[in-house]
């Protein structure tokens, strides 16, 4: 076979150990259920003598695909494989990520959170990872040229959680579609289920944690779309004539389908953070709401007033009104209930 059919086939075995069912396999470990039958049939832990390789399992293992018996894997609860005392450190927080013992959900799909950020430490990091971590599994972090400790926060607020975090030395903003698709192949490196796609400054109302898993347990669906709240305090949203991105909805959640060839819009600002054809997918819309709050603090506005009148000055990409509307002293603001 090539590297590609290679790749191909083993991503295809690792999606498949990641879905809840009994999947046969060529090998075993640790925690294994025997048969009388195999036991009688010579199946045992016993070193093969002319095969070097280590490990009494792969002997096991070995001596049964030898004898014509099949292997077959379990992976409707996960398991953690304490081999020395210093696993037993690691042994709480895995419990405590799977909600073993309170009614376990350890078959639940898994969620990726994959998030780009620049200098976020003093923003709203800490509040959207908090918020987050309570229904993610792993994440997937673009560190894009920070000057400073979002990494660091990025991994404390987020500890006993799988963090991979891809540092650009030089930010990729400027031209935001080579960013996404960055974005978007570190996050399916780590074989993901479903992606929720966030930005630092995003959070969901309460809802989203109470509905997150009934969400991404649907099997009808590959694709979720939200409505996105610019809000320009701490408890209201902005909405005129250039700001009403809230009465519409966009892709944030989409469950990943090995195969599915991304078209992407290769503008470099506004380019969408998922390939445009992702709609060909499944999918639905919900009612749970996303707040955005990097329009709160009057600084912040003014920044991205000048990074946008540096970046698209013509209004090629975006509305060169809408820019403008950034100074307005007096805007149309609402009032956002839970």
């Amino acid at each position: 076979m090539t590297d590609s059919e290679i790749n191909t086939r083993y991503q295809s075995f690792i999606r498949q150990m990641q879905t809840p069912g009994v999947h046969k396999v060529g090998g075993l470990g640790a925690c294994t259920l025997i048969s009388q039958k195999a036991l009688k049939a010579g199946v045992n832990f016993n070193r093969i003598e002319n095969l070097s390789f280590w490990g009494e399992d792969r002997h096991f293992c070995i001596r049964a695909a030898a004898l014509g018996i099949s292997m077959y894997v379990d992976t409707h609860l996960p398991a953690y494989h304490i081999y020395r005392d210093s696993d037993f450190e690691g042994a709480m927080e895995f419990l405590d990520r799977t909600d073993m013992g309170e009614g376990s959900e350890a078959s639940r799909p898994k969620l990726t959170l994959s998030m780009v950020m620049k200098n976020e430490s003093e923003r709203y990091l800490r509040k959207v990872l908090e918020e987050i971590r309570d229904y993610i599994d792993e994440a997937v972090i673009i560190d894009d040229g920070s000057t400073d400790n979002s990494a660091e926060v990025c991994l404390k607020i987020l500890k006993g959680i799988p963090v991979r975090i891809i540092r650009n030395d030089i930010s990729k903003f400027s031209n935001e579609i080579e960013l996404r698709k960055m974005q978007w192949t570190e996050t399916v490196k780590s074989n993901p289920e479903w992606i929720l796609n966030l930005d630092a400054d995003e959070v969901f109302e309460n809802r989203f944690k109470e509905e997150a898993r009934q969400l991404i347990s649907d099997q009808e669906v590959d694709l979720y779309c939200f409505r996105l709240y610019d809000f320009w305090n701490e408890t209201h949203y902005r909405e005129d004539e250039h700001w009403c991105a809230h009465q519409y909805y966009r892709p944030f959640l989409v469950r990943y389908r090995e195969g599915f060839e991304c078209k992407w819009n290769d503008r470099p600002q506004h380019c969408g953070r998922f390939a445009e054809n992702v709609f060909e997918l499944p999918h639905k819309l919900s009612d749970i709401r996303l707040k955005h709050l990097g329009w709160v603090k009057k600084e912040d506005r003014m920044a991205k007033f000048k990074r946008y009148r540096e970046l698209d000055a013509d209004g090629k990409y975006g509305s060169t009104e809408q820019y403008q509307s950034i100074l307005d002293e007096n805007p149309n603001l609402v009032r956002f209930e839970e």
